[in-house]
């Protein structure tokens, strides 16, 4: 005879042996004692959470001849009965039964007395699966059952059932079991069994089954067909295709850090050593959402199923991480997930996803922004902006130096726009109720430039302290003008995104918050270099050179 499975042979006999599911045992024990049943039941829960155990309990007890406390007895006639197969007790998977004319025949058998015990059950796996027909044949009878009749549906997604189904049950929903839970069980049934399997080796078989005893199990006897009664940790990886939490750790440490050597070497380790990169993606994505809880909540050890030694070493990580370098990680690891199944050689999505995460700089999206700030603020401050003041010349490499003795034109030193093309986004409109900045009068001459460049990379100093993101939108610009209170601040022609970038109002205030530091009562006025220059050079082609433009 064949070697039945864990799952099958350590089946839970009793309410009292069904783990994790205290709110729905206690109810159902409580009703079988008083004898307060119902014509009909709905158990919804994801797989392997006890839906179809309970279910077969509850057949037991509400036949039991002599049940202790609303539990089934087993020694009775009627409990040897069910357990070994009576016609009264009738289970139907609606998955392979789900025509009208299979609920016909089920109503058919309902109305008919039981042949050997107090109740005729039907239990109705994955109904969910039933026609719309199938469901409207059911309902009335469902409803108004004969009084010798109990009906026991389970299902998995409950959503797809119809309402009307829904309000003739009383629902009951099994949770999904927790590390403990599982671990706890896993211990008893190898017990049982005369095996064991280490503690560690335990917990990652409870993490891989995702809630569901039934998976834990499963897995559990994979392990011991493939190393014996005798399962270590390293037996549990190698049976499952999985990787160590150590491998983990080094692989998102390389990947946070920037170092795309290491992390390409770590998965050149996975692969060599014959593991799913499927499984190795998603447990990754599993190790990142830790460390993103970790930095978020702090200790939270109750959210993440861990142990306390892990939760420290997860906090340890944590702590010199940023959350944008550790989300852009996430978006890029949970892309590639998706998209694996569709390359034949899953190592080179894998290997690009660690390089962008590694380099930022070569993606255009907000997410990079943000993790290309972090990492450049987890590095050496070399590149940070000095403290005193700074002369123009310094503060924008590629631009000329401003002669400050050179007498300025109608519309100042280094203006090349129309001051009617410019794109204006006055920092008081932050402010509701302060009027917009108008373009100033272009007679009254300005003030050198090299002041508004100087002033302006002292502003610019200013916003780095107070938000590094906000200063990469800002980083390559340059203060062109200061006339009239009004300081000009220029974006290069193909950094249109990050003038954009600086239209929220969360940005705007903190650029005025800077320049209020730095000078008081100076309001802002930014624009894009190319706009004035396209639009002067039309102009000239329509009206000659001698065209001036003021």
């Amino acid at each position: 005879m064949a070697r039945r499975a864990l799952y099958r042979e350590y089946r839970p006999e009793t309410f009292r042996e069904v783990v994790g599911q205290d709110h729905i045992t206690t109810i159902l024990k409580n009703q079988v004692r008083e004898n307060k049943l119902s014509h009909a039941y709905l158990f919804c829960g994801s797989r392997g959470t006890g839906k179809t155990t309970s279910a077969k309990i509850l057949s037991r007890a509400v036949n039991c001849l002599d049940p202790k406390d609303g539990e089934p007895c087993g020694a009775c006639a009627a409990c040897r009965l069910v357990k070994a197969g009576s016609a009264d007790v009738i289970e139907i998977d609606a998955a392979s039964n789900n025509s009208v004319d299979n609920v016909r025949t089920l109503i058919e058998q309902a109305q008919f007395a039981p042949l050997e015990l107090r109740y005729r059950v039907f239990i109705i796996d994955e109904v969910h699966m039933l026609s719309n027909a199938a469901f409207n044949a059911l309902l009335k009878t469902l409803e108004e059952p004969p009084k010798h009749v109990l009906f026991i549906l389970a299902t998995t997604e409950p959503q797809k059932l119809p309402a009307t189904i829904i309000s003739r049950c009383q629902r009951f929903d099994f949770h999904r079991l927790t590390i403990a839970h599982i671990v706890a069980n896993l211990t008893a049934v190898l017990e049982k069994a005369g095996a064991s399997i280490e503690p560690n080796g335990l917990r990652l078989i409870a993490r891989a089954a995702d809630g569901g005893m039934r998976d834990a199990l499963s897995l559990a006897d994979q392990c011991l067909s493939y190393a014996g009664n005798t399962v270590s940790e390293q037996d549990v990886l190698n049976a499952l295709g999985t990787v160590s939490s150590a491998v983990l750790e080094d692989t998102a440490g390389a990947l946070l850090s920037g170092s795309a050597n290491d992390a390409v070497r770590a998965l050149d380790e996975v692969v060599r050593n014959g593991r799913d990169l499927g499984v190795f993606l998603a447990d990754l994505a599993k190790h990142f959402r830790a460390l993103l809880l970790a930095k978020t909540c702090g200790d939270c050890a109750d959210l993440l199923d861990c142990t306390d030694d892990q939760m420290q070493r997860y906090l340890k990580v944590a702590k010199g991480a940023d959350e944008a370098r550790i989300l852009y990680a996430m978006e890029q690891i949970l892309a590639v997930q998706s998209k694996l199944r569709l390359f034949p050689a899953p190592r080179i999505p894998i290997e690009t996803a660690f390089l962008r995460i590694c380099r930022p700089a070569d993606d255009a999206s907000l997410s990079a922004l943000e993790a290309r700030v972090a990492l450049l603020e987890s590095r050496p401050a070399a590149a940070a902006p000095q403290k005193a003041a700074v002369p123009a010349e310094d503060v924008n490499p590629g631009v000329p130096p401003v002669n400050a003795d050179k007498k300025p034109s109608p519309r100042g030193e280094g203006v090349s726009q129309s001051e009617a093309d410019e794109v204006s986004f006055p920092v008081t409109n932050a402010d509701p109720g302060v009027p917009p900045v108008t373009n100033a009068d272009p007679g009254v001459p300005p003030e050198p430039a090299n002041e508004a460049e100087t002033l302006w990379a002292q502003a610019k100093q200013k916003i780095m302290e107070m938000n590094p993101m906000v200063y990469f939108y800002v980083k390559e610009t340059r203060g062109t003008a200061l006339r009239d209170g009004v300081l000009t601040v220029e974006f290069p022609a193909t950094q249109e995104s990050m003038l954009n970038g600086m239209r929220a109002a969360r940005n705007l205030q903190i650029a005025k918050n800077a320049i209020e530091a730095v000078r008081p009562k100076t309001e802002l006025s930014f624009r894009l270099a190319a706009l004035a220059n396209e639009n002067e050079e039309k102009l000239k082609a329509l009206f000659g050179s001698s065209l001036t433009i003021k």
